[in-house]
């Protein structure tokens, strides 16, 4: 339970009474299951269970980080001196100290379904076969890549000399599936996936079937021509390019010149119909909680509103840097008890439009719609904001799906693309790849497309 983390992170700060600075506890408790099958059998199921407690002592500016997987009093006491140790030999820094402790926490039910945990692994194991084999009974499918069911079940808990003392859990799974489809020589890729919060969420034949539909729909798939179209971005193509500009949103990447965003706060950078928020509170969200990885409060932060930057994102260090009345705006995050926190966004939201692709589909008349990029973290300058990618998709003529589409290049920079956002629809979807991100399908007028 998550009290037994909070005893824990209680019994680590005691092992530092005799201290003079201040000393953070972050406990975690984690249960993960990972299952690939291929040609109707198991290929792999992996379980792990991470477990510890990581420290953070800061004392006259200095910065220590230490961590244990052993809870004994005995290890905990180590942690912390060790944390102090290394806080002895590092670099002095001003604005280096621990969030002072909320009045109280915003209330988020919902988050964890027991029936995740106690569902046996068989179950598991079906998920992944069902949404395997309804995408092999679709005509033209040759094979599953991958069809695959993973799931996380974690507590933490938070403890600090600071006066926080907070604990929470969180369940969630999904099962995603990659089919190849093939006509003679010609082979095409299709993904698709459901998410939810247990097994019993789960529609592993509609994972399947998506799968299956959007591998046979690109057979055929030739380069365009060469100009410039309305974009069409599905979702998770949409989420992956929101989610590298919600980067470059981070107070941190600001304050060290790695952002396209610098000095832009109250100015438009997007079109008046873009939104987006991080929202730490959304119920849907994977990145879910009552509060961040430090211990401040979770709340819905506007980052992008009717085209206008309203703010960054924060964590304490960042706000303390930034100075004034700048808080943190709770997006304190870590990868484990193991890392010390980091500015990161928690569940990205983008506002939607209206109606559902087909509707947005017949808005644009003519375009191209994009279902995958190639290269873009690699391809793409965070300071100039500019990217080249490669794209797969489909044309868009008499505003429905035509012709399938592959080896063509999309290039631009990321504030022509926000700036040129000229519509969306309401087919908003979570999105777990890479992130949390909830986004509907978004248009994108006058893109570069390098085709034939």
């Amino acid at each position: 339970m998550s009290g037994d983390l909070i005893d824990i992170g209680r019994l680590a700060l005691a092992q530092g009474s005799g201290l003079r600075g201040e000393i953070e506890v972050y406990v975690q408790h984690a249960q993960t299951t990972s299952i690939k099958v291929y040609g109707g059998e198991v290929e792999s199921v992996v379980s792990g269970e991470p477990r510890g407690a990581g420290v953070r002592y800061v004392y006259q500016g200095r910065v220590g980080y230490a961590y244990t997987g052993d809870m004994s009093r005995e290890a905990l006491a180590g942690a912390v001196r060790r944390a102090a140790d290394n806080a002895a030999v590092a670099e002095p820094d001003e604005y280096a100290s621990l969030p002072t402790a909320p009045h109280e926490y915003p209330d988020v039910g919902g988050l964890w379904r027991p029936g995740l945990p106690a569902t046996p692994v068989e179950r598991k194991v079906a998920l992944a076969l069902a949404a395997e084999a309804r995408a092999l009974a679709e005509p033209e499918i040759e094979t599953v890549e991958e069809s695959a069911y993973v799931d996380s079940a974690t507590r933490v808990a938070i403890v600090s000399s600071a006066g926080t003392q907070c604990c929470g859990e969180q369940t969630f799974c999904y099962v995603y599936v990659s089919a190849h489809a093939r006509r003679g020589d010609d082979v095409q890729t299709g993904m698709g996936f459901v998410t939810g919060r247990e097994p019993d969420d789960l529609d592993a034949d509609t994972a399947g079937q998506e799968a299956a539909m959007k591998a046979v729909r690109q057979l055929g798939a030739a380069p365009c021509p060469t100009g410039r179209y309305t974009v069409v971005l599905d979702r998770e193509v949409a989420a992956s390019v929101f989610g590298f500009v919600a980067q470059a949103l981070t107070a941190e990447a600001v304050q060290k010149g790695r952002s396209l965003f610098a000095d832009q706060v109250g100015r438009s950078v997007a079109a008046e119909r873009f939104s987006l928020w991080d929202d730490g509170l959304h119920p849907g969200g994977m990145a879910t909680s009552s509060f961040d990885d430090e211990g401040v409060p979770h709340r819905r932060t506007a980052l992008i509103e009717d085209g206008v930057l309203r703010g960054l994102l924060h964590d304490t260090y960042t706000a303390a840097k930034e100075g004034g009345d700048v808080r943190s705006t709770g997006n304190a995050s870590r990868g484990s008890y193991r890392s010390s926190p980091g500015v990161s966004p928690s569940n990205l939201v983008v506002a939607p439009g209206e109606g559902g692709l087909d509707d947005l589909l017949r808005r644009v008349g003519t375009g191209f719609y994009v279902v995958d990029i190639t290269g873009l973290h690699s391809g793409a300058n965070a300071v100039s904001g500019e990217f080249s990618v490669g794209a797969v998709g489909l044309l868009i003529e008499g505003g429905a799906l035509a012709a399938p589409v592959r080896e063509v290049t999309i290039a631009s920079d990321l504030l022509s693309l926000l700036q040129n956002v000229s519509d969306l629809s309401a087919d908003a979807r979570w999105i777990p790849f890479g992130g949390s991100v909830q986004t509907p399908s978004v248009a994108i007028s006058d893109v570069t497309v390098a085709g034939t």
